[in-house]
C-alpha cells in the first residue's frame, strides 16, 4: 500500500516537472516562480516542492522500505534536489549580463592599449568599457609617438575628446 503512495507522489511530481520543462523549452519561462535570491521563498516554492517530491518519491518507491531510516534518507535526498535546483537557478541568474553604459568621463584613469595611430597625435586605443573591450579614439596631450601594443593611461576628457599622456 505504501509503495503505491510513493509511486503516486513520484508520478505526479515527475509529470509536473516534465510539463514545466516542455513548456519552458517551447514557450519560455511562463510561470512567475523565478525568484533566485538567497531567501527562503526561492527554496520553498512550487518548483522546490516539485523537486523535493521527485527525490523523495523516487527514493522511497525504489527502496521499498518504510522504516525511519529510509524516511530520513529520502528527506535528505529530497532536500538535496531542492538545493541543487536552487543552486543551478542562482548560477543561471548570474550568467545574465546586464550591461550598464558608462559615461565617457568615467574612462579617465583607465589603462588602454594603443591599437593604431591615425596621425597628428590621434590614436585608436582598446580599453574596457561597458564590461567589454572597446575601441575608442583618443588624442595625445604630449604628441608622444606610440607603437601598436603600447600601454598608456587615459588622462583627461574635455569637450567630447579623451586624452592620453
Amino acid at each position: 500500500m505504501s509503495s503505491n503512495i510513493f509511486l503516486i507522489i513520484t508520478v505526479v511530481t515527475t509529470g509536473i516537472f516534465v510539463i514545466q520543462f516542455i513548456l519552458s523549452i517551447f514557450f519560455g519561462d511562463i510561470d512567475a516562480d523565478t525568484d533566485v535570491d538567497a531567501d527562503i521563498s526561492s527554496v520553498v516554492s512550487f518548483k522546490g516542492l516539485t523537486h523535493f517530491g521527485i527525490g523523495f518519491g523516487w527514493y522511497m518507491y525504489l527502496i521499498g522500505n518504510t522504516d525511519i531510516q529510509s524516511y530520513s534518507i529520502a528527506i535528505l535526498i529530497g532536500l538535496f534536489f531542492v538545493f541543487a535546483v536552487w543552486f543551478l537557478y542562482k548560477k543561471a541568474y548570474q550568467l545574465q549580463q546586464v550591461n550598464k553604459t558608462e559615461k565617457t568621463e568615467k574612462l579617465v584613469g583607465r589603462e588602454c592599449t594603443i591599437y593604431f595611430g591615425q596621425g597628428n597625435g590621434r590614436f585608436t586605443v582598446q580599453t574596457s568599457r561597458d564590461g567589454a573591450m572597446r575601441e575608442i579614439d583618443v588624442v595625445s596631450e604630449t604628441n608622444k609617438t606610440y607603437q601598436t601594443g603600447d600601454k598608456t593611461i587615459i588622462t583627461g576628457y574635455k569637450d567630447g575628446t579623451l586624452y592620453i599622456q
